[in-house]
């Protein structure tokens, strides 16, 4: 007991582990015997065995707490309960020495271009996501961000589902401008490209076109993207190393005749293009326009062919042109085709096996050139079923022969257009005879109810009056005046001018104007010839003498 408390100390049992007999013999065993002397008893169960055991005690982790455990700093690695297991690598070892696994993405490049709009921390056009799995992406005037068209060329780079892609007036940079010509590098399924009013001029041409050297396209519509000859050269290249482009829309690209004899040199030796449009262009008469026509005239695959506002005056090329193999259509519209036109294409139209469109409107032509194409359309060779002359004038004769042309049994099906009918005649100018006299006529009869005059036998009756004592009767217009006021019809200083200056007589001794009664008459009998005086009696004859006085004188 120390300090007030009392230590009950119990006394370990001793377990007597070996006990020797003295009376046996001293000597020890024999060395191969010493394993006899293992303990086989087991050791006792700690107390936690026991309540183990017993179900009162449970070892969770089955760590133990390293301060139940005297151990010194050369024994920590040797105890055994630290001999713990190494740590497993979380992947070092691998990111280190071994290439990053490659992601697989779905052909339709739907993921790929969630994924890259994600890293470059831009919005997805959800329009362009949904059509990656159709055949058209259609972004018309959708105001593209030039900066994420990357994100959608990596994604159309490996989709193969989407066959054209229209981005008609957007705006497009040349850095966008350059992954869509990567784009076209990589990817086999588009083969439609549309990048009308896109602006990109020549930097963004020659990055567009480079890779087309190596592949086929159906469509590629280039139109109002400000390239001029300077960006034409780019294009020009990549057909002539090969490019098959089978649809070329080149309209309104300020190309000059230099880019038509570019065009055509090209082409020489690769004529796949079908479908060809060059309007609202500067290809004048020139070198360029010649040459290209004659390269076209020679295509065996030429179907369409818009040529119209190029300033083109040629004629006789136009007759070849109109007999290529496959030509269905020529627009030559707008340009300053005259009579050597109308003559070429008039000829040609009889030998044009495919010929089904021909659109010459608004040229310098006249009634004789239209009347001369309508001509060739009698003939039963000619294919020709649209035949387009609006603004063109034609006459009567014209409008007579397209009757004809249209009643043919083989024109059924046949569309002709021109301009306004000319008709030929010429516009007589109007009497004023006419005029003035029915003018006097309803003036008078206005005139007073009671006192009703009619102005025709008024000039008849003066005329017999007056020719009895002047052969050629004359009437001074003051008189007409004052027989107006006189009748009471209103008073026109105007009219009787006019009158005088109608019916005109010699001038008086005093100079002043007369009227000649007789021409008027003339008219009257003209406009009325039913009027007529009232017949006059007959003259008694004078009465006789009266008989002398009887002389009464007395002889």
């Amino acid at each position: 007991m120390s300090h007030g408390s009392s230590v009950v100390e119990e006394e370990v049992p001793v377990t007597t582990l070996f006990e020797r007999n003295l009376s046996e013999s001293s000597d020890e065993p024999p060395m191969e015997q010493w394993s006899s002397l293992v303990l086989d008893a087991p050791p006792p169960d700690t107390p936690k065995m026991v309540a183990f055991k017993q179900g009162l005690y449970d070892p969770g982790s089955g760590d133990i707490c390293a301060k139940y455990i005297p151990f010194s700093d050369s024994d920590v690695l040797n105890h055994v309960y630290y001999a713990y297991p190494g740590i497993k690598d979380p992947g070092i070892v691998a990111a280190l020495t071994q290439p990053e696994p490659r992601h697989i993405y779905a052909t339709d490049g739907q993921e790929l271009y969630l994924d890259t709009c994600k890293k470059m921390r831009i919005v997805p056009v959800r329009r362009f996501h949904r059509s990656l799995v159709e055949k058209e992406i259609n972004l018309k005037y959708y105001c593209v961000n030039p900066i994420g068209v990357q994100a959608m060329c990596a994604a159309l780079a490996l989709n193969l589902f989407v066959k054209k892609l229209d981005l008609t007036s957007n705006f497009l940079s040349d850095d966008a401008c350059y992954h869509i010509g990567q784009m076209l590098k990589e990817n086999v399924t588009l083969d439609e490209l549309v990048l009308a009013q896109c602006k990109i001029g020549p930097s963004g041409v020659r990055r567009v076109v480079i890779n087309l050297a190596s592949r086929t396209m159906e469509l590629l519509d280039l139109s109002s993207t400000d390239m001029g000859d300077a960006g034409f050269k780019y294009l020009a290249t990549v057909l002539l190393k090969g490019a098959v482009i089978k649809r070329l829309n080149l309209s309104n690209n300020d190309l000059t005749w230099e880019s038509g004899a570019l065009f055509a040199d090209s082409i020489e030796g690769n004529n796949t293009i079908t479908h060809l449009n060059v309007s609202w262009n500067k290809m004048y008469p020139a070198t360029g326009s010649g040459r290209l026509l004659k390269v076209l005239c020679d295509n065996n695959v030429l179907t369409e062919l818009d040529f119209s506002w190029n300033n083109l005056t040629t004629g006789p090329l136009l007759k070849k042109l109109i007999q290529a193999p496959k030509l269905r259509l020529l627009d030559v519209s707008n340009n300053k085709l005259g009579e050597l036109a109308a003559k070429a294409l008039s000829g040609g139209l009889p030998l044009s096996p495919k010929l089904h469109t021909l659109n010459v409107s608004n040229n310098p032509m006249g009634p004789p050139e239209a009347l001369m194409l309508l001509e060739a359309m009698k003939l039963n060779t000619v294919k020709l079923v649209n035949l387009l002359m609006a603004d063109i004038l034609v006459n009567r004769e014209f409008v007579a022969s397209l009757r004809e042309v249209m009643a043919l049994p083989y024109r059924k099906k046949t569309n002709i257009t021109h301009g306004k009918v000319i008709r030929d005649y010429t516009l007589s100018t109007p009497d004023l005879r006419f005029i003035v006299m029915n003018r006097l006529d309803f003036v008078f009869a206005r005139a007073n109810k009671k006192c009703k005059v009619d102005i025709a036998l008024y000039f008849m009756e003066q005329r017999k009056i007056r020719q009895r004592e002047d052969p050629v009767p004359l009437m001074e217009p003051r008189e007409l005046l004052r027989f107006m006021k006189i009748s009471g019809a209103p008073v026109d200083e105007g009219l009787i001018e006019e009158v005088a200056n109608c019916w005109p007589g010699p001038l008086t001794d005093k100079g002043s104007k007369t009227i000649k009664l007789t021409a008027i008459e003339e008219m009257i009998k003209r406009m009325w010839p039913e009027k007529k005086l009232p017949p006059t009696p007959p003259l008694l004859p004078p009465p006789p003498p009266p008989p002398p006085p009887p002389n009464n004188k007395k002889k």
